[in-house]
C-alpha cells in the first residue's frame, strides 16, 4: 500500500501545496527544513532544491523506505530521514528555520502535543506551516491509513497556534475539494 500512496495523495492535493507552503514560509539554500509526517517524501522532494538540508521525520518505518527510495530516484542528497512520532520529533531545540506538516495532524492522538513540538525544532523567527487542516467525510481514511482526526477547523487551529506560542497571522484551506 506505501508505494501507492503518492498515487492516493494525488486524488486529494497535489504540487500546489508546496507552492502555498512557499507563500508562507519562504525557503532560502542557508535553511534547514523539517518535514514533519513526511510519509514518501513529496513535501521534502519538493523543498530540498530549496533548502541546506530537508529533514523528514516519520513513525512508519515503511513510508520512510520509500521515502528514501524517491529521494535516490531523484537524484536529492540534502534529504535525511529520522524515525519520530509528532509527540516526540528526534530534533534539537531550534534546529529548524522552518517546520511544515502535511496531512501530519491526522494522525496526532494530542494535536496541541504536536503543534508544541513542532514549534520546540523551530528558531525563533521561523516558520511552521500546517497544510492538512481541512475537515473531510472519508471515514476511511481512520481504518486505511490511520487517520485519528478527520480535519479540523479554522478555529481550533488558531486556538492552538496561540497555545503553544505560535502566531497564525495568514489561514487558506490547501487541498483539492
Amino acid at each position: 500500500m506505501w508505494k501507492e500512496w503518492d498515487s492516493l495523495r494525488s486524488n486529494y492535493y497535489d504540487e500546489s501545496v508546496i507552492v502555498k507552503t512557499l507563500e508562507h514560509a519562504p525557503i532560502a539554500k542557508t535553511q534547514t527544513v523539517v518535514d514533519v509526517g513526511t510519509g514518501t517524501g513529496f513535501m521534502a522532494a519538493g523543498l530540498a532544491p530549496l533548502a541546506r538540508q530537508v529533514i523528514g521525520v516519520d513513525f512508519s518505518d515503511a513510508m520512510l523506505g520509500v521515502a528514501r527510495e524517491n529521494m535516490l530516484k531523484l537524484g536529492l542528497t540534502n534529504v535525511e530521514f529520522h524515525q519520530g512520532t509528532l509527540q516526540h520529533l528526534p530534533l534539537d531545540d531550534a534546529s529548524s528555520d522552518v517546520v511544515v506538516a502535511n496531512m501530519a495532524l491526522h494522525h496526532a492522538p494530542d494535536p496541541v502535543a504536536a503543534l508544541r513540538e513542532m514549534a520546540r525544532v523551530c528558531k525563533p523567527g521561523g516558520r511552521v506551516v500546517i497544510t492538512d487542516a481541512v475537515h473531510h467525510t472519508f471515514d476511511w481514511f481512520k481504518t486505511e491509513l490511520a487517520d485519528v482526526w478527520l480535519g479540523f477547523t479554522r478555529e481550533e487551529i488558531e486556538n492552538w497556534f496561540s497555545e503553544v506560542g505560535l502566531s497564525s497571522q495568514r489561514y487558506e484551506l490547501i487541498g483539492k475539494r
